[in-house]
C-alpha cells in the first residue's frame, strides 16, 4: 500500500482520504488531487475562510458571526 500522512493506503484508486484527496496508490508512487477548491475573491475585510473537513470543502463565514455565510466570488 501507500503511506500518507502517516496513514497506510491499498493500492488502487482511492476514492477520498482523511485529508479530502483522491489518489491514484501504485506500488512506485503515489499521485493525489485535492477535493476541495479555495475561495480567491470574497470580502477578506468581513469574512473567513474555514474548512469543513465533512464536505471537503471551504465555507466563506462572517468574522463577527460565523453562523451567517458569506458570498464567494471565484474559486480555484
Amino acid at each position: 500500500g501507500c503511506m500518507l500522512n502517516g496513514k497506510l493506503y491499498p493500492f488502487g484508486r482511492i476514492e477520498r482520504t482523511e485529508d479530502c484527496y483522491t489518489c491514484s496508490c501504485m506500488e512506485s508512487e503515489i499521485h493525489c488531487c485535492s477535493l476541495f477548491h479555495s475561495p480567491l475573491h470574497y470580502d477578506k475585510k468581513n469574512c473567513k475562510i474555514m474548512f469543513n473537513k465533512k464536505h471537503c470543502d471551504y465555507d466563506l463565514v462572517q468574522k463577527d458571526d460565523p453562523s451567517k455565510k458569506c458570498s464567494v466570488y471565484s474559486r480555484m
